[in-house]
């Protein structure tokens, strides 16, 4: 079955509830979209265990811990969104 969703004018859409629950996307999942000629696919980001050791090898080495990259990562996507979308919420 198909869905319509309309494009805002900061170029977001709404991914329907039925997708989002059968692909197992929550609040802040991340999704990679592919352009095969004129489609677009849709899908969920899952990174494979040598990208996740080598992030984490990258991490310790910092001294970060995760809530401290959890705080940051949130405090910055707070500051893209002000930047990109500043007349919607």
């Amino acid at each position: 079955m198909g869905y319509v969703s309309k494009l805002t004018s900061a170029g977001q859409i709404t991914i329907p509830k039925k997708i989002r629950e059968r692909l197992g996307l929550r609040r802040s999942s991340f999704v990679v979209l592919d352009e095969i000629g004129n489609v677009v696919l849709l899908r969920p980001f899952e990174a494979n265990e040598e990208t996740l050791r080598i992030l984490r090898k990258k991490i310790s080495k910092t001294g970060l811990t995760k809530a401290r990259v959890h705080e940051i990562v949130e405090r910055e996507r707070g500051k893209l969104w002000k930047e990109t979308a500043p007349d919607i919420r």
